[in-house]
Parts: C-alpha cells; sequence; structure tokens
C-alpha cells in the first residue's frame, strides 16, 4: 500500500494562503474594511493609520453593526450576509460577498473587532491574533462597527518585506480611499494618517462635492458634467477640459454600480473621446460613474475585486465614447452650470495651408483655458523687425556684416557665426551661416540658456523674499507630501509653511520664477515626486531646473527684434549643448548649400 502524500491544510494555514490573494498590502485591508462599512449602511466613516497602515489600522463607521453571534461568524471564512446561493452571484448590489476579509486579515495581523447593534445594550469585542481566537466577550462601545489592525504581516516576514516605504504606502491607501468617497458621496469620510488629516468629505451626496474636497475647489470651473442614457447603460459624473492634466491616471476613476473598477477598456474609450485635444503623455481627471443591469456584469473574477468583466464590453465603450465626446463638444452656455461666472473657453487653432484647393484646415490644440471657438483669421509669416527694412538685412549681408554690434567669445567658429534674417511665426528664427541656412526653435533654445544658467548655481537656488505672502489651496494629499519633503522644496528655493489642513503659505521662491507660476510650479514638483520612485536629489533637481527653464523661457508666439534675436543667438553658443533643449529636443535646424541644392532640384 503506497504512502499517503496528500493532506488537508490546517485553517490557520489557509488563511494566510488566502491573505495573499486578498490583503497584499495595507491599502488592501483599508479597502476591503471600507467596503464592509459602506455595505453597512454607514453614513460616516473614518479611516486612521500609522506608519502607512504597517504599523496600525482603524475604520470606524456608524452602520448597523452586528450581533455577538454574528460577530464571531464574520471572523470565519465563507461567512457573509451577502449572498446565500450561487443564484445570487449573478446579481450582486454589494460590494462585498466572498466572506472572506475578515479572516484574511485576521491571519496576518492582531485584530480585534468592536460591533454593537443599534438594539443591544452592550457591544461584541473580538480580538484574534494571527489567526487565532483570543478573546471575545461584551464590552462597552456605540453604535457601529470599529476594526483594528496591528502589526500587518508580523507573522509572514516574507510578504512584509515586500512593502514599499511608509509615504509610499500611505499614498496607496489615501488613493483607494479617495475613490471610494466619490463613489459614494452621500457618506462623510476622514482619513488620519500619523495624527495628521489628510482627507476630510462632507458627505452632501453631490458628487461634485466630492471632487472638490478631494482634489481641491479649484478644479470645479475646469470640469463639464457627464450625462448619457441610452440602451440601459446610463453614463454620468464630471469630466475635464483639457487644461488640467495629469501624467498618469492618478485622476482617473471609473465606477460600475457604485463599484470603483479597473479597465482597460473604459480607459481607452476616455482616451478616444479626448483624442486630438491632449497631448501624448497627459491624462485628464475623470470621475465617471455606470449603471447597467446586474445580469450584464461579473465581479467574481479577482480576489480583490477590482477587475470585472462585462457581457457586452462595445456597447460600454460606446456609451462612454459618446457620453464624454458630448460633454466636450457642447455649447458653453450649457457648461456653465458649476461656475455662472465662467468665461467663455477659447481653444487655439493649428492653421495648415497649401493644399491644391487654397483653402486652410484648421486642427483644435489645447489651448489656455478651453474649447470650440472660431479660429483667428490666418496671417501670413512676417519678417519681425524693430525699424529695420529687409532692403537694410540684405544691404547688410552682402557687406558680410552683423546689423547690430554682435560679440562672441566662441567666434572662432564659423557655426557661431549667424547673422539673423527675421523671425517666422513668432517662432523660428532664421540665421545665415558661412556654411549655410540656420533655423532656431526660439523656446528651445532660451530653454537650453536658462538651464545651464540654473544649473551652474550650486547649493541652494537663488531666492527671492516675498513681501507679501501666497496662499495656495493643496488637497491634504499634496499638503502631506510638502511637508514630508520640506527639505527638498527648500534646497529648490521654495519656503512653505503649512497653515490649515488645505491650505500652504509661500514665503520665499527662486528669483527666476515669475510670482504667477509659482502655484503651477509647485503643483509640477508635487507631480514630480509622485510620478519618481523615490527620486533622489540629484535628479529631482535635474528635473525641476527643466521645469523651471520651460516655464521662463520665451514662448512660440513672442516676437522679437533684432538685436534680442542677437543677444539669443550670442548665448545660446555660449552653452555646452547648444544643438539640444534640456528635453532632448533639438534647438537647431541647418541645411548646408547641398540640401538647399537637393530642394530646389538643382543636382
Amino acid at each position: 500500500m503506497s504512502q499517503q502524500i496528500i493532506h488537508l491544510l490546517d485553517e490557520n494555514t489557509a488563511n494566510k494562503i488566502a491573505a495573499g490573494e486578498v490583503v497584499e498590502r495595507p491599502a488592501a485591508v483599508v479597502k476591503e474594511l471600507v467596503e464592509n462599512a459602506i455595505d453597512a449602511g454607514s453614513t460616516s466613516i473614518e479611516v486612521e493609520i500609522v506608519d502607512g497602515g504597517t504599523q496600525f489600522i482603524r475604520v470606524t463607521d456608524d452602520g448597523k453593526g452586528m450581533g455577538y453571534e454574528d460577530a464571531l461568524l464574520a471572523v470565519k471564512r465563507h461567512a457573509t450576509s451577502k449572498i446565500r446561493t450561487a443564484e445570487d452571484l449573478a446579481a450582486i448590489q454589494t460590494l462585498g460577498f466572498r466572506g472572506e476579509a475578515l479572516p484574511s486579515i485576521a491571519a496576518v495581523a492582531k485584530f480585534t473587532l468592536t460591533t454593537r447593534l443599534q438594539t443591544d445594550a452592550l457591544a461584541t469585542y473580538v480580538e484574534i491574533n494571527g489567526g487565532v481566537l483570543a478573546d471575545a466577550r461584551e464590552a462597552g462601545a456605540g453604535c457601529g462597527t470599529t476594526v483594528t489592525v496591528a502589526d500587518l504581516f508580523f507573522n509572514t516576514p516574507a510578504r512584509r518585506k515586500f512593502l514599499k516605504t511608509p509615504p509610499a504606502e500611505s499614498g496607496h491607501i489615501n488613493d483607494a480611499v479617495t475613490k471610494l468617497a466619490m463613489s459614494h458621496p452621500h457618506i462623510a469620510f476622514r482619513l488620519i494618517s500619523n495624527n495628521r488629516l489628510v482627507l476630510s468629505t462632507g458627505g452632501t451626496g453631490q458628487l461634485v462635492n466630492a471632487i472638490a474636497d478631494i482634489y481641491g475647489h479649484k478644479v470645479v470651473p475646469e470640469l463639464l458634467p457627464v450625462e448619457y442614457n441610452n440602451e440601459g447603460i446610463i453614463v454620468s459624473g464630471y469630466v475635464a477640459k483639457p487644461v488640467l492634466l495629469k501624467s498618469s491616471r492618478q485622476w482617473q476613476t471609473f465606477m460600475v454600480n457604485n463599484r470603483v473598477v479597473n479597465s482597460r477598456m473604459l480607459a481607452k474609450a476616455l482616451d478616444n473621446a479626448y483624442f486630438s485635444l491632449l497631448p501624448k503623455n497627459g491624462y485628464p481627471l475623470a470621475v465617471l460613474r455606470l449603471t447597467i443591469p446586474l445580469e450584464t456584469i461579473d465581479v467574481n473574477v479577482h480576489p480583490q475585486k477590482k477587475e470585472v468583466k462585462f457581457s457586452d464590453e462595445q456597447k460600454l465603450y460606446r456609451a462612454v465614447y459618446k457620453a464624454v465626446s458630448s460633454s466636450l463638444s457642447a455649447p458653453v452656455h450649457n457648461q456653465t452650470a458649476m461656475n455662472e461666472t465662467q468665461t467663455e473657453p477659447m481653444i487655439n487653432q493649428l492653421v495648415i495651408t497649401g493644399s491644391p484647393s487654397g483653402q486652410k484646415h484648421s486642427i483644435p490644440v489645447v489651448g489656455h483655458t478651453s474649447m470650440f471657438a472660431a479660429p483667428e483669421p490666418w496671417k501670413p509669416a512676417l519678417w519681425c523687425e524693430e525699424n529695420i527694412s529687409f532692403a537694410a538685412v540684405r544691404q547688410s549681408l552682402q557687406q558680410e556684416e552683423p546689423l547690430a554690434e554682435y560679440s562672441d567669445s566662441r567666434s572662432a567658429n564659423a557655426e557661431c557665426d549667424l547673422y539673423p534674417l527675421g523671425q517666422i511665426n513668432a517662432c523660428y528664427i532664421v540665421a545665415q551661416g558661412q556654411d549655410g541656412l540656420y533655423i532656431i526653435d526660439q523656446h528651445a533654445a532660451h530653454e537650453r540658456i536658462l538651464y545651464d544658467r540654473l544649473s551652474r548655481s550650486k547649493g541652494r537656488v537663488p531666492v527671492q523674499q516675498l513681501l507679501v505672502a501666497q496662499y495656495f489651496e493643496f488637497t491634504s494629499d499634496d499638503c502631506n507630501s510638502i511637508v514630508e519633503h520640506h527639505d527638498t522644496f527648500y534646497q529648490l528655493g521654495f519656503t512653505l509653511e503649512q497653515v490649515g489642513p488645505d491650505t500652504m503659505r509661500l514665503l520665499e521662491m527662486p528669483t527666476d520664477i515669475p510670482l504667477t507660476d509659482a502655484e503651477a510650479i509647485l503643483r509640477q514638483i508635487l507631480q514630480l515626486i509622485g510620478d519618481m520612485h523615490q527620486p533622489s536629489a540629484q535628479e529631482l533637481r535635474h528635473a525641476y531646473l527643466q521645469m523651471a527653464a520651460c516655464r521662463s523661457a520665451i514662448k512660440a508666439g513672442e516676437s522679437l527684434n533684432m538685436r534680442q534675436i542677437q543677444a539669443l543667438l550670442s548665448e545660446l553658443y555660449t552653452t555646452e549643448l547648444p544643438y539640444t533643449c534640456p528635453h532632448g529636443r533639438p534647438t537647431i535646424v541647418k541645411f548646408g548649400p547641398d540640401d538647399l541644392a537637393k530642394m530646389f532640384k538643382r543636382t
């Protein structure tokens, strides 16, 4: 008789294995506990964490609570009040239904549950350490439920060592609570991290108010309402005008039947609705809620219920695409419900000429405010001069003399002796060299000059003290990041103080940055900190100098006179890398005599 090698795992080991699927990080614990609180009919939920949730998590709600027997059953695997039979899986209306969250969490942490029904005089207290029941008794507490989770993964060190830093884990928790708060705007949420309030929503039931509480009230004028109802699919929510961008999808939230989900299909539909309105590396803010028949969705495909399957993805894709496209193309007078004083939006137009019919074609380009206004009349390219005629320019070139006094420390190099001819479309400088024709992108060239000038400074960036302090509103998460990276902001020239839960006071700023750009620069630094994985001080300084140079450089559309053009060319050739901007784009395009001959078919 052969020896038996297959055996049943004990319950504790099975729970630890299940925890690996359900509880991958502290944010997953918070998500599961908050979803349970939502299913319990709560109107107020408070989440408190310490060290990114690795040391301590507490979720308190004012839901209906549980009795003694139910509390003991709730911490056992596959015990749930959400479903009874397999048929119920076809029409799930709650966020939770597996009955795995609480036992999985209790298996890898020091877990306590305190819960009380409104009809009970006393609450029930349950304590579990690493999956082993330590205490179960009556206790005094208010109505609702409080769950605490301490020393997460204390008995599974392999899982604990793969966690990120506490600030990174805090960011994941913030993101999870943020999305849950937007999916249930009728619930008041509070998130406290290391004894600091980082997120608070009013629970007014209005989605726009929840968005304002989370992302700041300044985003509200940039939002467009979305309303769509067709073929049993309802799409509602808000999308941002193309000027409000992030470098990732962090500001995009998709909810299906009040469940926050990840869906590439929905994200693709959103991208295509914004097609041609955004740069390649930009993602708009979007909070979209889809209501679809329960039988057309399967939420039982992922342990954490983040991903779902749809019976007709193409139908949903078309619905989201049409809903967002309609909002983006709606007349301006229909988009002022959130801000009655909002001015009429405008859009820049890229005008293309040279078609066989001689017609001009306009392509929408992201502008400063927003969207669909009549294009500016087309104007031909002009030479930008300052009381200097083209005849004088030509005569000066024939005499091989510059138009104005011109000096360059590197004039021994033939390529440095550029004689400016003029400007095209207030964007490109045309110059003649001894070896051909040069076209210079004025913004990219000035960007290179400013970057080299800033990078030569050692230590802290030169600063200016503000006579009148400036106050800026940020999200609580951004305020937390500013406080956490205070030394980094100081080295970059910004002295900031927190004066409220979501308000920062600016006392000093870099001398090369206009005051009007201070807030935008700060937000971009925060974005860099969020996008770069634990950036070093040198990496962050390099990224900041790129950004500061880009912000301060002359822009396309700014007219320059000949003296300004000469000064720009002279300083450009004193830089170390005059042929590219700090982002790697070319600053100069050269056409030699052979190139010109080929273009005119002389060869």
